[in-house]
């Protein structure tokens, strides 16, 4: 469901990096035909999607869980040509990128504070990221591991170093991954930097983690993004993007108040309110069964 199910096929290879070189914002039309996916390993993604949506939302029609999947296997396929051709995003002949709420960020920039850009894995996920860098705010990304992570092919981590090189020339800032020393990153937000951490990352050795109410029972998710700001005393932004067409997006920006940890909470509320007006746009279904577990008895759902 999320990048570690990229194949390494053509499409990755070259396809959508020759997609993002056709001129006008077309090739982001053009990457729902072309698909992220070889036909077969759609088609069977989308029957996985069609049975999951159908355990998370029984309330919907079996023809909505069908849309839903659909509608989601367009999404990773957009979203793997803007990172196959970044540097497009919010450009003059590019998808288009409406930012809401930029004034919160420049409030914090004028004070010199450090702050977290919180994101979820929801929508295209680099849209919020590179909005800002377009308008020159220096973002610093803090990610999972890349090139030491076992479940990750050759192919697959050559193009998200790839990714993550083209975003931090556009932001300005530097890539550190969680299985390095964390201490440039304590620093750097104590010192006035920004960085982007996912809230919903998710791996099973994670050791700090806790329960947040979602979809009728609770995600479990790890707690670093509200002890690095306990300990530096960075402020907590939240973003989210919402894609209205291929080529045409928005991004609001939200300042996040009370205590880190209620801030966080407030973050997965949000999520919860996203994922059910919009199943198809989080990423995370293929770990649904990892990540969440229901409020009462086994097997019981309230959503």
């Amino acid at each position: 469901m999320a990048a570690d199910r990229m194949n390494r096929d053509w499409r990755l290879e070259w396809a959508f990096p020759a997609l993002g070189r056709l001129p006008t914002a077309l090739p982001w039309r053009l990457a729902c035909w072309l698909g992220r996916d070889a036909p077969a390993a759609r088609r069977a993604t989308e029957r996985f999607l069609q049975q999951r949506f159908g355990q998370v939302f029984p309330a919907a029609s079996q023809e909505q869980h069908a849309q839903w999947a659909s509608k989601h296997m367009d999404m990773v396929a957009t979203e793997m040509l803007d990172a196959a051709a970044l540097h497009r995003l919010g450009a003059p002949g590019g998808p288009r990128i409406a930012l809401q709420g930029l004034e919160h960020v420049q409030a914090l920039q004028q004070r010199g504070q450090g702050f977290i850009l919180v994101l979820n894995h929801y929508d295209r996920l680099l849209t919020a990221v590179i909005a800002l860098g377009r308008r020159g705010v220096p973002l610093n990304i803090l990610t999972m591991p890349v090139m030491d992570n076992p479940g990750l092919s050759a192919a697959q981590r050559a193009f998200l170093v790839h990714k993550i090189a083209t975003t931090t020339r556009i932001t300005g800032g530097q890539w550190r991954t969680s299985s390095e020393p964390l201490r440039p990153v304590h620093e750097g937000l104590r010192n006035g930097q920004a960085w982007v951490i996912l809230a919903d990352a998710w791996g099973p050795d994670f050791a700090r983690m806790r329960d947040h109410a979602f979809l009728g029972g609770y995600l479990r998710l790890p707690t670093g993004v509200e002890r690095l700001a306990e300990s530096t005393g960075a402020a907590l932004l939240y973003a989210r993007t919402r894609s209205l067409a291929p080529d045409r997006m928005e991004v609001a920006v939200e300042a996040l108040s009370g205590t880190p940890q209620g801030a966080i909470d407030t973050v997965i509320q949000r999520l919860d309110r996203d994922v059910r007006e919009r199943p198809w746009a989080w990423w995370h279904w293929g770990i649904w069964d990892q990540m969440w577990q229901p409020a009462a008895k086994e097997g019981e759902n309230n959503v």
